[in-house]
C-alpha cells in the first residue's frame, strides 16, 4: 500500500459526547483522509489506540476539563510514557485563561486551539491544524507560535 494514501492518526480524548460528535463531524466535513480514535477519559487511552507503533496516533487532541483525570494530568501522563511522548497534543479546549495556557505550553502541549464557537471555524481550523508540518512544528516548538489563531469567517471561507 501506497504511504501516501494511509490515513493520518489522530486521537481526541473528550469526555463530552457533544463535543466529539461535532469534532468527529467537522473532520469528516474536511475532505481528509484521517483515521479518528476516540477516548473518553485518560485512563482508557491505551483501550483505544493499542501500543503497536502502527496504531498509535500520530497526533493528540486533548481536552483540559475531564472528571477523574484532567486535562492537564493527562498531559503529563503522555509526556512520561516512552511510545506517546514524541506525539504532537493539540489542546482543544473552551478555556482560554492564561494559566491553562501557560501550565500546558511548560507541560509539553505543541499547540493551544480554543474551541471555535462554530462548526464551520472548526471545519476550517482543523484541516489547517492537520495539514501543518508536524515534524518541524513540534521540533521548533516556540511561544509566539503555541496558540492557534483563528481566521475570521470572512476569511476562512475564501
Amino acid at each position: 500500500m501506497n504511504p501516501q494514501s494511509l490515513p493520518f492518526r489522530i486521537l481526541l480524548i473528550e469526555d463530552d459526547i457533544d463535543d466529539y460528535m461535532f469534532f468527529r463531524d467537522a473532520l469528516t466535513e474536511t475532505g481528509l483522509n484521517v483515521d479518528l480514535k476516540i477516548a473518553t477519559r485518560c485512563n482508557n487511552i491505551l483501550d483505544v489506540i493499542g501500543t503497536s507503533p502502527e496504531s498509535l496516533p500520530q497526533l493528540i487532541f486533548l481536552d483540559l476539563h475531564m472528571p477523574m483525570v484532567s486535562g492537564h494530568e493527562c498531559l503529563e501522563t503522555i509526556r512520561h510514557t516512552a511510545y506517546l511522548q514524541s506525539i504532537p497534543v493539540v489542546i482543544y479546549s473552551t478555556s482560554a485563561s492564561s494559566f491553562d495556557i501557560e501550565d500546558t505550553y511548560l507541560g509539553g502541549a505543541n499547540l493551544y486551539f480554543t474551541k471555535p464557537s462554530s462548526y464551520q471555524l472548526l471545519v476550517t481550523a482543523l484541516k489547517k491544524i492537520i495539514t501543518m508540518d508536524w515534524k518541524t512544528y513540534a521540533l521548533e516548538r516556540d511561544r509566539s507560535n503555541y496558540i492557534f489563531k483563528h481566521a475570521p469567517l470572512s476569511q476562512a471561507a475564501a
